[in-house]
């Protein structure tokens, strides 16, 4: 059985892998006898032993074909149409269409060159995201209909606020495909099914969460706050607006309880000012303090989550899909406090956690940590596994796998 993993960020310019790719490969290294990688800068067939990088090829005929040809295809011209009718014809949303189309016939013709005529009903082609790789995907189905084509997609590639194009980027191309659509939540779903009007068939659409890496855990550790006296409060995320980090600092200012260390994990363009913020707010204040670790790879995150217990995990996000950032701290029995916003009340329950009204900001998320402050031993620890067995039972990326492949034996 062959797999054609296509994912526009499976490597960078440096053959150095996508820490999305590498979360799933092992798993699909052993159910799948040939991998073959796609990607937005070259391709490759994956034996499952490689090191920290990919060493990629970059046919040029792929190249030169697809910018030859992207101007007369025909779906480009329909999505033209579409934006003329619907009044968001522009000539930069025009050149945009252009050279996402010529992006996903790259990636097309890469991976037919990979296969070279050997791709038939036990291969998979498998766009990781709703882009132009998944466009890439319904090209090489529509050129082997008896292979099967899946995609998956998620907040950035669905929402329409994040990317006002994206009803028009061959979504209808991808949709009359594909085999199987997996859609992160329902909330992405919904606005998906809402834009499409019924350009799709809806029984191909699937609600399925990205997940997260790693073994189901059997061990829950003991809240810090009971054991060390300190309310141990970790959040990590990218620092740019969307993610809205200095909320957290803002609620903390306002924290008046127990002694509390705060954790961040993440950086981006406004660590700087998120630091000046952190010491004005917070360094006159005896019962907080903080320590901000910048942008860490995904190994040294697990190793933070392994080698220390945390209390609660908090989202300050003004949009989010379904974080994976949530999924690793509920794997080491860490309850959350999250904005109800986007496909996060999926995600978050009262049995793992507390919602907080986005329009309440900084006073939501504090008014959610007195709460959880206010637990008592055995209710914090039945909170803490019961986030850990949500993320053993709904989230460890090795058993949502499985429901991608169901052509292949395996479970939906």
């Amino acid at each position: 059985m062959t797999l054609v993993y296509l994912s526009n960020c499976a490597v960078n310019s440096s053959g150095v892998p996508g820490p999305f790719m590498l979360q799933e490969l092992p798993w699909l290294c052993e159910h799948f006898s040939r991998v073959v990688m796609v990607g937005n800068y070259g391709v490759r067939t994956i034996t499952g032993e490689e090191g920290t990088r990919f060493p990629v090829i970059r046919p040029i005929d792929g190249i030169v074909r697809a910018c030859v040809e992207a101007p007369f295809r025909k779906e480009l011209w329909q999505e033209l149409a579409r934006m003329r009718r619907d009044g968001c014809l522009t000539l930069k949303n025009a050149l945009k269409l252009l050279a996402f189309t010529q992006r996903g016939l790259k990636m097309h013709y890469w991976a037919e060159r990979m296969l070279r005529a050997s791709s038939d009903a036990t291969t998979t082609f498998y766009s990781f995201w709703m882009s132009y790789d998944a466009y890439a995907g319904a090209l090489c189905k529509r050129k082997h209909p008896k292979a099967r084509f899946v995609a998956r997609g998620h907040a950035y590639d669905i929402d329409t606020e994040r990317v006002p194009l994206n009803p028009y980027l061959m979504k209808k191309t991808i949709g009359e495909e594909a085999d199987g659509l997996y859609l992160i939540s329902q909330t992405a779903k919904s606005q998906y099914m809402d834009y499409m009007q019924g350009r799709v068939d809806e029984a191909k659409v699937h609600v399925l969460a990205m997940g997260s890496a790693g073994q189901p855990a059997d061990t829950c550790r003991e809240a810090p706050r009971f054991t060390q006296g300190v309310l141990r409060v970790v959040s990590c995320a990218q620092i740019i607006p969307i993610k809205q980090v200095p909320m957290l600092v803002e609620a903390l200012a306002k924290w008046d309880g127990m002694p509390l260390c705060w954790t961040h994990i993440g950086g981006g363009e406004g660590e700087e000012e998120l630091r000046q913020l952190a010491a004005f707010k917070l360094d006159p204040k005896e019962n907080v303090i903080c320590e901000i670790l910048g942008a860490k790879e995904s190994e040294k995150i697990q190793q933070i989550y392994e080698t220390r217990a945390f209390d609660v995990f908090i989202n300050t996000s003004r949009k989010e899909g379904v974080p994976i950032s949530i999924m690793e701290a509920m794997r080491y029995g860490t309850p959350v406090i999250a904005p109800n916003v986007g496909g996060i009340p999926e995600l978050v329950n009262p049995d793992i956690g507390w919602l907080f009204d986005p329009e309440e900001g900084a006073d939501g998320v504090l008014k959610a940590l007195k709460a959880l402050a206010a637990q008592t031993a055995e209710e914090s620890q039945r909170m803490r596994e019961a986030a850990q067995e949500c993320w053993n039972n709904g989230y460890c990326s090795d058993a949502l796998l499985p429901k991608l492949f169901p052509d292949k034996g395996f479970r939906r």
